[in-house]
């Protein structure tokens, strides 16, 4: 049997020049054992390099980060909200005590952060105003919301309507006792916050000839509460007026009826009894500004009290406003806008100068406030 032969390029009868050097090992082309080690070392050299550089990248990212002071995620972010500390039970609870709704008073001025710790009694009552301010806002917004959905009502869109304008009184007058507490007039803020209370009453008592839908139902019933918180700030001012910064000896409200009679006498001026004492009769020395005559005689600038009324100036400062109203029968509906301050009239005597109107609360959209003869003339002349 013939024996496989080569290729015949690589046959060894072939006559190619190459012929021998083809059946021959290539040594001088594989790398010497020399060179592979000199490689291999170098592979290892040069990842135990790359390993050692990883080590330390990764080492200063942790102790950077360690060291590095926490920041919030954005720095427009703001910080994270302090724990309100917690109530000082004790002082609400003696303070709400001297209120007609202590239970309720409590509980609005428990929440954390509402009083401050260890507080003055002062600051106490700040937070009952500010409760009760609170309480205001959302009211208004409440009354907006009736007027806005009493579209071709007449009566509900009246009351609404009223609301809102006693509500911004009421509103401007809560602001004024917090400044007067914060001032020392403690007795212009018991003034304040008693007309504040009013103007709130006035409106839950409107509402409550137009509680035909339960949107009116249930801001009569949050009116009802905003009336006791307020009850409640002006009772504590009542107490502080009478007892001073000893809570613990101020008493629950209680008036002649009760056989209890404030200890100091009404003044005039800030702080507890350091003013003068209040001339509340008559006052002397007063000059008219402008004179009313039903038929317009001699030396009478006006025919009617609203026309003098218009005529006075909206910022008189403390400067009285004096409106001398002669004998005879007014029948008119005097308004005394709220800006204008210290107006005073001054007339003829009982029975001969009578101012008098002719709206009641039975009358369609009408309400106990805005049925009054003269608007506004008590606030306006005596406690502005």
């Amino acid at each position: 049997m013939d024996s496989p032969k080569l290729p015949y390029s690589l046959s060894a009868s072939s006559s190619t020049p190459f012929a021998s050097s083809a059946v021959k090992p290539h040594r001088k082309n594989l790398p010497s054992r020399n060179c592979i080690l000199i490689i291999i070392a170098l592979s290892c050299i040069l990842l135990l390099l790359l390993t050692l550089l990883i080590y330390a990248t990764t080492s200063k990212s942790s102790h950077n980060r360690h060291n590095t002071p926490h920041q919030s995620p954005s720095s427009g972010d703001p910080p994270p909200p302090e724990t309100p500390s917690p109530p000082p039970v004790a002082q609400i609870r003696l303070a709400c005590n001297a209120t007609r709704f202590p239970d309720h008073c409590f509980s609005s001025l428990s929440t954390p952060g509402r009083v401050p710790p260890d507080p003055k009694p002062v600051q106490i009552i700040h937070s009952a105003i500010s409760v009760s301010f609170e309480g205001l806002k959302f009211g208004q917004s409440k009354i907006q919301s009736i007027l806005d959905s009493s579209a071709g009502n007449k009566n509900r869109t009246n009351i609404a309507t009223i609301c809102l304008e006693i509500l911004s009184y009421s509103q401007h007058r809560t602001e004024s006792t917090d400044v007067a507490v914060t001032t020392g007039g403690i007795k212009d803020a018991r003034a304040w916050m008693s007309a504040a209370l009013a103007y709130q009453y006035d409106c839950w008592s409107g509402l409550k000839t137009v509680n035909d839908t339960k949107q009116v139902v249930d801001t009569i019933t949050f009116l009802d509460d905003l009336v006791k918180l307020t009850g409640n700030a002006l009772s504590m001012m009542v107490s502080f007026d009478n007892f001073g910064d000893d809570v613990a000896s101020w008493i629950h409200p209680a008036t002649e009826r009760d056989g209890f009679w404030e200890k100091t006498g009404p003044t005039l001026g800030s702080g507890l009894g350091t003013g003068k004492e209040a001339n509340l009769g008559f006052p002397s020395g007063l000059t008219d500004d402008v004179t009313v005559c039903k038929d317009g005689g001699k030396g009478c600038g006006y025919k009617t009290v609203q026309e003098a009324v218009d005529a006075a100036p909206k910022t008189n400062g403390t400067v009285k406003f004096v409106i001398r109203i002669k004998e005879g029968v007014y029948e008119e509906t005097v308004r005394v806008p709220f800006e204008k301050k210290n107006v005073v009239f001054i007339g003829d005597g009982m029975g001969k100068t009578v101012i008098t109107g002719s709206l009641n609360v039975g009358q369609p959209g009408m309400t106990t406030y805005n049925s009054a003869t003269v608007g506004e003339f008590l606030l306006a002349s005596l406690f502005s």
